[in-house]
């Protein structure tokens, strides 16, 4: 995706036939009218918590996927922390199939590094890469034995997988939100930038002693950033995400939104907000990932100290990455999708996805001038844990297509 075209797009039997400024008006075809809309490849979202197995009362995997669709997301990334955990070729194939029966978006299944993801015995990472995986992560909780990590690189390493690890110090990080004047103001304990940047950290060191590949996902400090770009671990093989919510929301949002912008990395100063858009524009980062997490009202409403950490990302993820990036920040749309699609497929080591002849359709149309609020009947993910509801949001999803056209104006095919 590196160049901005204006023309047609004809689909046949499933696959992109010709892409030319103007086809014939004879062509036996159903035509879509796209005019002064975009269209673009299928968005990947790498970090996406479908909750299955152990957690459709807070999603579905028919909900998740519903979600996904309508946000743009053809291919999503399936964390682990399910219960049970993801961590066998057994429960891999079982949620492959179990979205290959519902023909929606793509699931990604990325396993455990750790079994059980309990930090204590690597799975066996072969046998994984065997049944179609080749990222790995223990999710919800960092890989705390620096060994561990660092023999997870390794052996994925032989046959070029990830370990994409969550960044925490756990031993830091026991507040609900961020450490600093709201936390201070609301009388709880917060969660300081370091238990973030150590980590990260060690984690740098690791990489930098082996070959294998460690992704850092949702980073929330710009810090971080700024530490695997340094110099110092300019050999190590790491890339970085970071989320939607980060970049458009500070920690002042929990005044408004109390426990429904309660998330893990918590939001951080109006400062950082503004240091992380500088770095994602100035090309630091690799890729956006909406890190979808929902939950039950019963879990979210609770207090900012009792309430689960985790907001929908899915059906928001693009409108807010454009708001952030395009319209405040002025990103070239281009280098937004990007980070959208190229670069998260690559971490996830599956082919990129694209608008070639010859490629399997793939396709979204997005209304960009589209202005409305969003609302609790007007979503597909079962929870409606979010902090945007009823916020004003501009552009909206109109049409998907994976081989088919699958979803239309708000309904699915």
């Amino acid at each position: 995706m590196n160049a901005d075209f204006h023309g047609d797009i004809l689909i046949e039997s499933g696959r992109i036939e010709a892409v030319e400024p103007v086809l014939p008006v004879e062509l036996d075809a159903i035509a879509v009218d796209a005019a002064d809309k975009w269209v673009f490849p299928g968005l990947v979202d790498l970090h996406v918590h479908l909750r299955i197995p152990g957690g459709e009362d807070s999603e579905t995997i028919e909900t998740g996927l519903k979600a996904a669709i309508a946000g743009g997301v053809t291919t999503v990334g399936a964390m682990p922390n399910t219960d049970p955990p993801i961590d066998s070729p057994q429960r891999v194939s079982d949620l492959i199939s179990a979205a290959s029966r519902l023909d929606l978006a793509r699931v990604i299944p990325v396993p455990c590094v750790t079994r059980g993801r309990a930090g204590e015995r690597l799975v066996d990472f072969h046998k994984l890469h065997e049944a179609g995986v080749a990222a790995f992560s223990d999710d919800g909780s960092p890989v705390h034995d620096s060994g561990l990590l660092l023999q997870a690189m390794k052996t994925v390493s032989e046959f070029d997988g990830v370990i994409i690890e969550h960044p925490e110090v756990m031993e830091l990080s026991g507040g609900s939100i961020n450490q600093g004047v709201i936390a201070g103001k609301l009388g709880i304990s917060g969660i300081p930038d370091c238990a973030e940047t150590v980590d990260v950290a060690r984690c740098l060191e690791i990489a930098n002693s082996c070959p294998g590949h460690l992704h850092l996902t949702h980073l929330s400090v710009p810090r971080s950033i700024e530490l695997v770009r340094s110099d110092c671990f300019q050999s190590a093989r790491v890339t970085v995400d970071v989320t939607p919510h980060h970049l458009i929301l500070d920690e002042t949002a929990v005044l408004e939104h109390e426990s429904m912008a309660k998330m893990n990395p918590p939001l951080r100063t109006c400062e950082s907000r503004s240091r992380l858009l500088a770095l994602v524009k100035s090309g630091m980062v690799d890729a956006i990932a909406s890190d979808h997490a929902p939950h039950t009202m019963v879990m979210k409403r609770k207090s900012l100290k009792d309430a689960a950490f985790g907001i929908t990302g899915l059906e928001t993820l693009l409108p807010l990455v454009i708001e952030a990036l395009y319209t405040e920040s002025g990103m070239p749309l281009l280098q937004i999708l990007s980070l959208l699609t190229k670069g998260p497929a690559q971490i996830l080591r599956i082919p990129e996805p694209g608008l070639a002849v010859g490629d399997k359709t793939d396709i979204v149309l997005y209304n960009p001038d589209i202005e409305y609020s969003l609302c609790e009947t007007g979503t597909f993910s079962k929870s409606k844990n979010t902090p945007f509801f009823h916020r004003k949001l501009k552009g909206r999803v109109e049409a998907v297509w994976m081989e088919r056209l699958i979803y239309r104006d708000g309904q699915f095919a």
